[in-house]
């Protein structure tokens, strides 16, 4: 299976930790983003900025299963949770899950296609990986 993974850069450790479980379990990562270079200010670095947001959506584009760590606070998240939730209307896919202790006040994070967890080995179990 293929995963995107993402959540706040503020809590780089956890997303890391989440993408070295999914490869130990064979499966693929499509945009390994925490290995990338800091770009902020974003308005200092716009070709860089702008190849690292086209290689992110394109990542979501081809996964099978995305997952975000949800954050009250996140905001480049919600562009590639919109991303995800767009293809999966339109298309069945990727399936979206997202793990938090409580779910987030925002209103697209109650869209029916999101499948809400408390943690990461609960997705796995969910997904069969």
């Amino acid at each position: 299976m293929k995963f995107y993974v993402t959540g706040r850069s503020s809590n780089l450790v956890e997303v890391e930790r989440v993408i070295t479980s999914i490869q130990a379990r064979g499966h693929e990562v499509t945009f390994n983003w925490p290995l990338l270079p800091i770009v902020k200010p974003y308005e200092k670095n716009p070709d860089m900025a702008g190849d690292f947001a086209l290689s992110a959506i394109q990542g979501v584009i081809d996964a099978d299963i995305y997952i975000l760590l949800a954050h009250h606070d996140g905001t480049g998240v919600f562009t590639e949770l919109g991303a995800a939730l767009a293809l999966a209307q339109l298309h069945g896919k990727p399936q979206i899950y997202a793990v938090a202790r409580e779910i987030p006040p925002a209103m697209f994070h109650y869209h029916p296609e999101i499948n809400w967890f408390s943690s990461v080995d609960e997705v796995f179990t969910a997904v069969g990986g």
